[in-house]
């Protein structure tokens, strides 16, 4: 059943009075839409014929389709339609008219080479809110740099203060930029529909994936700001610093989690693991408080990873296990949040945001690559002769 948490009680969403045009390809796009649609935004992904959004074809592969477009995106519609031929910008226009929200990804002026720019949009809807999805931004030398998450946190600092003092940078293993500037996307969105709703304006919204993982440095910089040194790699509290922050190894080389940083769960950790003399060095300098890491270390790897779980049972000392994929789709909390959903005999990630009275949910699966062709362009008065004559001629 495509349904998510609350899903019972409803499957309208807060947003279902919204049409959202989706021309945007990967990750960062899609993963801001398909929070959207969740919420019951009427999500139409516009998409290039037979080739569609490059999403589709990415491994790993479940069936004919990716697994990435299974889940990233469920709950929307897809038409096809070539921007490149003429006459399709006039087809996009209407569709624009019927429309509350334009979101893409190409690089900057791309849309205003096919003619259907902005400004131009905005035409024939000046009520429009427009979201464009860049790597560095509408300005600046950098604004028709290519790049991937991996080059936008490079440039933004981040990159450059993740890892092991001894060592190089280390890449995070989830798209830092990537996620933070889609859920930037919808941040600038949802705010345009509500300044919308009081005012009557459109809005055009510019996000930078480098912007957003600039900011999400906020801890880090704030200190900078204040005339600290810059934060070296693994020198910080939050970041295997100290002793008290880490990952710990035990001896089935599985792995626990510390985030003992208020004193009263230092003290608890010190004293579940048998080093009460240590409660008082939480904060010791070095050379210190790399031996304090060492015995740490040595303690911990004397047990296996749920041994130690049983000892921290009922210990307030945010400790948590190191869990795989398998163990945090069956871990009990995961559960009862519902963030791992059984769709139809396909998995899916459940929905982050629990509205009580209007909740999202997972309607139906992801679409087939202009599957809803009929439908959107017949509710504009094209009738499938004309759906049929465009498809002769390229356009869709």
């Amino acid at each position: 059943m495509w349904l998510g948490r609350f899903g019972r009680k409803s499957v309208s969403g807060p947003l279902s009075d919204v049409t959202i045009l989706d021309l945007t390809r990967l990750q960062p796009g899609n993963y801001a839409t398909m929070l959207l649609a969740d919420l019951g935004a009427d999500v139409i992904k516009v998409e290039e014929p037979e080739r569609g959004d490059y999403a589709r074809w990415m491994p790993p592969m479940v069936g004919a389709s990716s697994a990435m477009h299974q889940v990233m995106n469920r709950n929307k519609k897809s038409i096809t339609l070539n921007l490149k031929t003429p006459g399709a910008a006039d087809i996009f226009l209407r569709l624009v008219s019927t429309a509350d929200v334009v979101i893409e990804s190409f690089r900057p002026g791309v849309m205003d080479k096919l003619g259907v720019g902005y400004e131009r949009l905005k035409e024939t809807k000046p009520d429009l809110i427009y979201a464009a999805i860049t790597g560095f931004g509408q300005d600046g030398p950098y604004r028709m740099h290519v790049g991937h998450d991996i080059n936008y946190i490079a440039i933004g600092g981040l990159l450059g203060v993740t890892g092991t003092p001894s060592g190089p940078p280390v890449l995070p293993s989830v798209q830092v930029a990537d996620l933070s500037g889609a859920m930037m996307a919808v941040v600038g969105v949802l705010a345009a529909l509500h300044r919308r709703s009081a005012t009557g304006q459109g809005e055009y919204i510019d996000v930078a994936m480098m912007d957003a993982a600039i900011s999400w440095l906020a801890l880090h910089l704030s200190g900078w700001f204040a005339g600290d040194e810059q934060l070296q790699r693994g020198a910080g509290f939050l970041n295997g610093g100290y002793p008290f922050y880490r990952v710990y190894r035990c001896a089935d080389e599985r792995y626990l989690s510390v985030g003992a940083i208020e004193p009263q769960f230092w003290n608890a950790l010190c004293n579940t693991i048998g080093l009460e003399e240590l409660a008082v060095e939480q904060f010791a300098p070095e050379p210190r408080r790399s031996e304090i890491h060492a015995v740490l270390e040595e303690r911990f790897e004397s047990k296996t990873r749920d041994e130690w779980m049983l000892e921290f049972a009922g210990v307030d000392a945010c400790v948590a296990p190191v869990n795989d994929f398998e163990e945090m789709a069956a871990d009990p909390q995961v559960a009862v949040r519902e963030m791992i959903l059984d769709a139809g005999g396909l998995r899916q990630m459940g929905i982050p945001l629990k509205l009580a009275n209007s909740p999202g949910s997972v309607r139906r699966p992801a679409p087939e690559l202009g599957e809803h062709n009929d439908e959107v362009y017949g509710a504009l008065g094209v009738t499938p002769g004309e759906i049929a004559r465009m498809g002769a001629e390229g356009v869709i």
